[in-house]
């Protein structure tokens, strides 16, 4: 069966591929105007959010959302498994606010994709030098003290293994206590289902609902560093639930 829908995926696949690239190549003249002065950044984002919505539009993948407290406003930490390369293009889609991802550095590297990063919206991290690493989350934590927000993906990477999930790194927990906001734990079900890994052409990959669980927030105030290692157990806990019932 598996050898039959084979060429189904792949298809599917090069159909996200072309969609992506192609929208992003369309946009690219826009992001790249709006990431030129720090004043327009929102708008860059808002322009995100439309482009987001019309990949999700054209690859079949309607949003279903399980909202268990409303999300609230101010500088907020959102912290989500990570089941796909499209789990940031939806990311867009369940967020009001505006927020900063932080992502790592080899996204540098991506043809068009990389002018999020390289102009200075979205935050790189390379994990390689323990020195850029920490010059990153400097810069994250006072993205977060000027009341904006940032998202990561605590796992650092997407897990071969999804929607098992890979244990949680303390780099952005412990951003969360320094600049003391809420955690907003945010859960995504069956986005590998999607598109886990393109590189395996043969791999499952199928238009989905994209049910994700909006968690209610987690709140750092008063939590010092000895804290952080509770609070990571906490938050991995909190979005694993929904994915093993």
């Amino acid at each position: 069966m598996r050898v039959l829908a084979g060429p189904i995926f792949l298809i599917y696949k090069l159909w996200i591929g072309c969609v992506f690239w192609f929208s992003l190549l369309l946009l690219f003249p826009f992001f790249w105007l709006l990431l030129q002065n720090r004043k327009t950044f929102v708008h860059a984002y808002y322009l995100k959010k439309i482009w987001a919505w019309g990949i999700s539009a054209l690859i079949f993948c309607p949003i279903k959302k399980e909202v268990r407290h409303q999300i609230p406003k101010g500088p907020i930490l959102i912290a989500s498994n990570h089941m796909s390369y499209l789990d940031t293009v939806f990311m867009y889609l369940i967020i009001p606010q505006y927020f900063v991802f932080i992502g790592k550095a080899e996204l540098l590297k991506w043809p068009l994709f990389s002018v999020f990063f390289r102009k200075g919206q979205d935050i790189p991290v390379h994990r390689g030098s323990p020195r850029e690493a920490k010059l990153s989350m400097l810069r994250a934590l006072r993205v977060l003290k000027r009341g904006e927000s940032i998202a990561i993906f605590p796992e650092g990477t997407v897990p071969d293994e999804a929607p098992v999930m890979r244990p949680f790194k303390n780099g952005g927990f412990k951003l969360a206590v320094d600049a003391q906001v809420p955690i907003i734990p945010i859960t995504w079900h069956r986005n590998h289902r999607v598109m886990l890994d393109p590189t395996k052409i043969w791999q499952f990959s199928l238009p989905q609902v994209i049910k994700v669980t909006i968690h209610p927030p987690v709140h750092t105030v008063g939590m010092g560093e000895a804290d952080v290692v509770t609070l990571r157990e906490e938050i991995f806990k909190t979005i694993q639930a929904p994915l093993i019932k």
